[in-house]
């Protein structure tokens, strides 16, 4: 049995919604396993299950998907994770004398600029691929997506407004604790004052998402053969599409995100201090040595 690749919105309910794919939550999120190159090194398998929960291929299909994910990560590495590793080190330095608001800005709106750029290369090489693909597959490809979102929409829904706080709270607790270390008093309290101004997202998030896919599954449905210029323009217009509700309970809980962040961070003891650090080090430290690895292939190549 294949493992199963939960979608950033389970996992992070306060933050569902932001434009992202699966693989940009991956990519950036990404801390369970002892090393972020061993991780790193095998996203094309875990890429390929989540692909197949969606759409069967053939082996010529699977070779082809392959050739084009492997081009994708090959420009990530080599141009992206340069990136983060001059990010990190930014913010190790903004950690002295406190976590300033304006740096807390700037990491926060690199990583939507690093996800955004992501973003677009995945949407190209899903779309491209999916010119591939029989009608069958891609109407294949449709169900298993409106499926999901059932599944989620019954998930997501079904929880109290307490239950999401505790969903938010303990994600946050998780995540800060993870690079931290055990949280203390002071810093579970600050989490739980903040928590309380999160604004239910899960309901905004579903009805927007069923609005493209309703409008994905219309495209392909009548099967024009223009179907990949009309399936770019419904995602390029999904920002401006978005409701004005949806627009101010994002808004409200991204400035909440970055405030929990800071005040959780600045009241660090010197022993969470010092894990921050390693933490930050050892993710800069690997970052490093997958470009050098993309870089050989090229010259390899």
């Amino acid at each position: 049995m294949r493992p199963h690749v939960t979608h950033p919105a389970l996992r992070v309910p306060f933050r569902c919604g932001v434009k992202r794919l699966f693989l940009v939550g991956i990519l950036l999120t990404q801390a369970a396993c002892s090393s972020t190159t061993f991780f790193y090194n095998r996203l094309d398998t875990i890429i390929n299950w989540y692909v197949d929960d969606y759409v069967t291929l053939t082996k010529d299909q699977r070779a082809d998907f392959d050739r084009r994910l492997a081009t994708l990560l090959d420009w990530h590495r080599r141009e992206e994770l340069p990136r983060y590793t001059a990010l990190l080190t930014q913010f190790e330095m903004g950690l002295d004398p406190t976590l300033e608001a304006t740096t807390v800005e700037y990491l926060f709106t690199e990583l939507s600029n690093a996800a955004d750029r992501l973003e677009v290369r995945t949407l190209d090489l899903m779309i491209e691929f999916g010119e591939t693909l029989s009608p069958e597959q891609r109407l294949e490809f449709m169900a298993e997506l409106q499926r999901e979102q059932e599944e989620q929409r019954e998930t997501l829904l079904e929880r109290t407004d307490a239950e999401y706080q505790d969903d938010a709270r303990e994600r946050l607790s998780d995540n800060l604790a993870r690079f931290m270390g055990r949280l203390s008093a002071d810093q579970k309290t600050g989490i739980e004052e903040h928590v309380q101004a999160y604004r239910r997202f899960d309901g905004p998030w579903l009805d927007d998402r069923a609005r493209w896919i309703a409008q994905l599954d219309a495209i392909l449905t009548q099967g024009d053969p223009d179907w990949p210029v009309q399936v770019r323009a419904v995602l390029a217009g999904r920002e401006s599409a978005r409701s004005a509700d949806y627009i101010r309970v994002y808004e409200n809980n991204s400035r909440v995100s970055r405030a929990v962040f800071r005040d959780v961070i600045n009241l660090r003891s010197a022993k969470q201090d010092q894990r921050l650090r390693r933490k930050i080090n050892d993710y800069r430290d690997d970052f490093v040595v997958l470009t050098a690895q993309a870089d050989k292939r090229s010259v390899k190549q």
